[in-house]
């Protein structure tokens, strides 16, 4: 059995990409989060397209964290239950194949986790550097802070897994 809470960070290694990857290695390190050792897994993932919904398998809730482009001010934090999210809708991926769309095939076959949330950082698509913008490296904290207090919440409201003796 594995990790009941999956946490997948997806980007690229290429400028504000890298956020998902970034917040993931950050809450990695999170002091808050290491009592719960064994109940949350991370994972990094290079655009990962239609095969995020392997890396879901068997958890009870997963938490993507991406760069989206909804239109808002870069910067802006997003935190979105799944079920609120279409492949149609204007909350994307920066990725050609996104997040959207993997929730739209898993939505179709039956294999979206009961709890999913996508949270991000909205980008600003003209930002061409190999590094993060000024504006996401100083957005990427309050991002892994609103993360922190769902996971406490949901840590919180549910009972510690057991393995029998």
């Amino acid at each position: 059995m594995g990790a009941r809470i999956r946490i997948i960070g997806i980007g690229s290694p290429f400028g504000d990409d890298r956020l998902g990857w970034l917040a993931a290695e950050m809450l990695r390190a999170a002091p808050a989060l290491q009592s719960a050792a064994g109940q949350i897994e991370i994972l990094v993932l290079d655009r990962p397209g239609s095969a995020l919904l392997s890396h879901w398998q068997n958890a009870d809730t997963v938490i993507l964290i991406d760069a989206m482009r909804t239109g808002q001010t870069p910067g802006s934090l997003h935190c979105i239950a799944a079920h609120r999210i279409d492949g149609d809708s204007s909350t994307t991926s920066s990725h050609g194949f996104g997040v959207a769309a993997a929730l739209d095939l898993a939505r179709a076959l039956g294999e979206l986790p009961d709890r999913c949330y996508v949270c991000g950082i909205e980008i600003d698509a003209s930002h061409a550097g190999e590094d993060l913008s000024p504006t996401i490296r100083a957005a990427l904290p309050g991002l892994v802070h609103r993360i922190e207090g769902l996971l406490s919440g949901m840590l919180e409201r549910q009972p510690v897994l057991s393995t029998p003796v």
